[in-house]
């Protein structure tokens, strides 16, 4: 008998154009679930390992690994791309006369400064004496 192991493919999607993920066991016909990335599909396999002990095939990993490498490496360059369209000096649009229709935003009421609190300074009190102790004193002076 063949171990089970934990297989991951690309499947083609009838509804788009994006690929799918299949996570599945061997020996089994149908497929434990579809992932829309690589990334959930992953995540999809390892929980699958949990719960069935079985292990995930190593092809599987490394496809998987691989994919979610070159979408974190698209995304970056995209996240770059946008970066260094703003640093380039852009040519003046033409500015749009606002509609007379259309009603005027309300202005925003300017905001007090908030004041620090300032912490008053100890005042000193003079001491307190009994009664004997300020007799004694009021005899000295």
């Amino acid at each position: 008998m063949e171990a089970k192991v934990i297989i991951v493919t690309v499947v083609k999607s009838n509804k788009s154009e994006n690929n799918v993920w299949a996570v599945g066991i061997t020996g089994e016909e149908q497929e434990q679930a579809y992932c829309k990335s690589a990334w959930k599909a992953m995540k999809f396999a390892f929980l699958l390992k949990k719960q069935t002990g079985f292990y995930i095939e190593d092809d599987s990993l490394k496809m998987l690994s691989e994919e979610i490498a070159r979408q974190k490496a698209a995304a970056a360059e995209a996240e770059q791309q946008p970066a260094e369209q703003e640093a380039q000096p852009e040519a003046p649009a033409e500015v749009e006369q606002p509609v007379a229709d259309a009603k005027p935003k309300k202005e925003k009421k300017a905001r007090k400064p908030r004041t620090k609190k300032v912490q008053a300074e100890p005042v000193e009190v003079a001491p307190v004496y009994s009664a004997a102790e300020a007799a004694d004193l009021i005899a000295f002076v």
